[in-house]
């Protein structure tokens, strides 16, 4: 279950409060919940700043370095403030498996610690709409079945009506899946997808999910047994909500809350650029015209509109039709008009910066206008509730395009970035325009840090030589109080670093790369247990992809993109000894404890180049304003990524590994040693050989396995 919750209500204030000493304790509530529970000096320092924060509603920023037990360090003291103060607090994580970990094993373990001093705690898991089944649009599927139309619906003119394929493409599992997700919802305890016990057809998923458009509301026949209403109100009654920081800033379904925690709140930035941007793609669109009306298929609103006005299916195929004409015109004018026709080849996207008003022709926005109006006229005869909302939502979409149509088109802010991209990964390239504001900290100074409300951000890697005035900067937070705590492993015996001497400079590009390369089967032949390689380019991770493959090293290869993520790395740690090469996903919120992962090697500094639309505007924006965009932005970003990296390698004190540099900047470069300062310190392995010692080694200090 992802829903949990206990207890009667809240205690009364009478109700003696516990020391989280005395929870922290050896033989204390968390101990008697956790089996060969340790206690932390860092642990117990964070969970009393954290307590501190909340009783004197001051926002507090900490590093927790890796295997402190962040998590409960800000859970317990959050979960008892929560109840003793009948407070609500929002925990907004980055990832889903971090979500899964709170929910999951350590928030039952808060629950169990504070149920043993007398205090009930209820807790909860919180998705975005569309995570959760509709018992409506379900319903209004299995009625349509395998055919097209609702019944009684005004059918399409025989040129709209879907050939034979058609409706053998539509038949079949999806029809078995929307019956069993019937069946299932019964029963169900959440309406999360997560939850479903088995694979539901992702287009299927997309008719029956929950659109926050076309809810009815109080007006739903399904309203008393709406699953997800029923999870915003266990959301309501608990006392600590888990969410992603997405859902966060859309504000909605929250409940109201009282202090709000972001875990992995190094990327707390970037989600908040991308929710105050907009991403606009030719899929989105096509989308968006089949929803209407499918010329190919019949399906679509219009075929199921119960009364419609005269001549109305005629004009809304004829408007169809022109839309996509003028966005296949529209798109195919952008790429061209950019050198963007023949780009994206590659798995990576292209994208190109627009800086010019009207750099094309717009030929789209008069269709679409022409659909809303069409939809209009229908809303004043529709027939029913959900009829009405959804020819208001299809219109609501229809408007939003074409207001973020014209918003790039004009691209008037100076502020913000503006720029296409060319996605040729899937069999019809994906083109979007999108625009993201360069600096959002003056929006959350104002929306976030303003509030009358206790904000706490945490991470493993905040912090840039000790400081957090860069994050601080950048997310618009002037007063906190800040906590920098040390992992508790001991590194000097657990770990060593190796910088491979011999490689060019990166400006030597080609030679650089050959060096590095060739470089990685020797580093597999020197270490036991796994390998990670983690790389800022593709395009090296593909060469060394193919002289990995080709070496003997006796090792499977593992290359990020050739599946799920999260397949991936479940292969890669029951193969015990494998090599996984990998770009961006793999740098942060991967654990890998044991030997499965005994060496990180990271092929070159992480340093954001401008060769990205929003990187190259962020630094001119920076530059305008008299900032050393290399010293106070670029370089800050790298420290934290490389942080990010070397903190894969050791996840429990049973851990042993190395980490690899192959980037020679890290010496003889003056900043070089920013990042050897800004990563636990251990010895250095000064050769392949002295590399392959530690492993020999550390080897014979195991034991034997019984």
């Amino acid at each position: 279950m992802s829903i949990h919750q206990t207890g009667l209500g809240n205690p009364s204030s009478a109700r003696k409060h516990p020391s989280l000493e005395a929870l922290f304790a050896p033989a204390g509530p968390i101990a008697e919940s956790i089996g060969g529970f340790e206690s932390r000096k860092q642990q117990a320092e964070m969970a009393s700043a954290v307590e501190k924060s909340l009783s004197e509603a001051k926002h507090l920023v900490v590093e927790a370095g890796t295997g402190i037990g962040k998590s409960l360090a800000y859970l317990l003291p959050s979960g008892l403030w929560a109840v003793q103060n009948k407070k609500k607090v929002i925990v907004a994580t980055y990832t889903k498996a971090l979500q899964e970990q709170l929910t999951k094993k350590d928030l039952p373990i808060v629950q169990a610690a504070l149920r043993k001093t007398g205090f009930p705690f209820q807790y909860s898991l919180l998705m975005g709409s569309t995570n959760y089944l509709c018992l409506s649009r379900l319903q209004r599927r299995l009625k349509r079945g395998p055919g097209l139309f609702e019944d009684g619906g005004s059918k399409p003119s025989p040129s709209c009506a879907p050939s034979g394929n058609a409706l053998r493409r539509m038949d079949g599992g999806s029809k078995d899946a929307a019956q069993m997700l019937l069946e299932w919802s019964k029963t169900a305890a959440s309406g999360l997808r997560t939850e479903v016990p088995f694979r539901v057809p992702e287009p299927l998923w997309e008719e029956v999910c929950r659109d926050r458009d076309l809810c009815l509301g109080k007006k739903c026949s399904f309203r008393e047994a709406c699953l997800h209403r029923k999870d915003a109100a266990r959301a309501r009654q608990a006392d600590v909500v888990v969410v992603n920081q997405h859902l966060f800033f859309a504000g909605m379904p929250l409940p109201a809350f009282d202090a709000v925690i972001f875990d992995e709140a190094h990327n707390l930035e970037e989600v908040a650029a991308h929710f105050l941007g907009f991403s606009l793609t030719n899929r989105n669109l096509k989308r968006l015209f089949d929803d209407i009306l499918n010329p190919r298929s019949g399906r679509g609103l219009a075929g199921r509109v119960t009364v419609i006005p005269p001549n109305w299916l005629p004009r809304i195929a004829e408007a169809i039709g022109d839309a996509h004409f003028a966005a296949r015109a529209f798109f195919q004018e952008l790429r061209s008009r950019l050198g963007l026709d023949g780009a994206g080849e590659a798995r990576q996207p292209k994208a190109t910066r627009v800086r010019t008003p009207h750099i094309v022709p717009d030929p789209l926005s008069e269709p679409i206008q022409e659909l809303a109006a069409l939809l209009s006229e229908a809303v004043a005869l529709s027939r029913s509730a959900e009829e009405e909302v959804e020819i208001k939502a299809l219109r609501n979409r229809c408007v939003a395009s074409v207001e973020q149509l014209n918003s790039f088109l004009h691209c008037k802010s100076k502020d913000h970035a503006y720029w296409v991209e060319v996605n040729r990964s899937r069999r019809s390239p994906q083109t979007s325009l999108n625009m993201a504001p360069l600096d959002v900290s003056d929006a959350l100074r104002k929306d976030l840090f303003a509030k009358h409300c206790p904000v706490i951000l945490t991470s493993a890697t905040l912090a840039v030589n000790g400081s957090f005035a860069m994050l601080k900067s950048r997310l618009g937070l002037d007063e906190s109080v800040e906590v920098l705590l040390d992992s508790p492993f001991d590194y000097a015996r657990q770990a060593v670093i190796h910088i491979a001497a011999g490689i060019p400079d990166p400006k030597e590009q080609e030679a650089y790369e050959r060096a590095a390369i060739e470089r990685c089967p020797k580093i597999a032949e020197a270490v036991t247990g796994g390998v990670f390689v983690l790389y800022t380019s593709w395009k090296m991770l593909a060469k060394s992809s193919e002289v990995l493959t080709g070496a003997s090293t006796g090792r499977p290869v593992f290359k990020q993109g050739d599946g799920t993520s999260q397949r991936i790395l479940n292969d890669f740690k029951k193969a015990g000894n494998g090599i996984l090469l990998a770009t961006d996903t793999f740098w942060q919120g991967v654990d890998v404890p044991g030997p499965a992962l005994s060496c990180v090697v990271i092929a070159r500094l992480p340093f954001l180049a401008p060769d990205t639309p929003l990187e190259e505007a962020r630094h001119e924006w920076l530059a305008a304003k008299g900032m050393n965009v290399f010293k106070e932005y670029v370089l800050p970003k790298a420290i934290i990524k490389f942080r990010q990296g070397v903190g894969r390698l050791i996840r429990s004190k049973s851990d042993f590994g190395a980490v690899v540099v192959l980037d020679p900047r890290i010496r003889t470069r003056k900043y070089g040693a920013m990042f050897l300062r800004s990563i636990p310190r251990c010895p250095q392995a000064g050769s392949l050989d002295d590399l392959r010692k530690f492993f020999e080694a550390e080897h014979h200090a195991r034991p034997t396995p019984a």
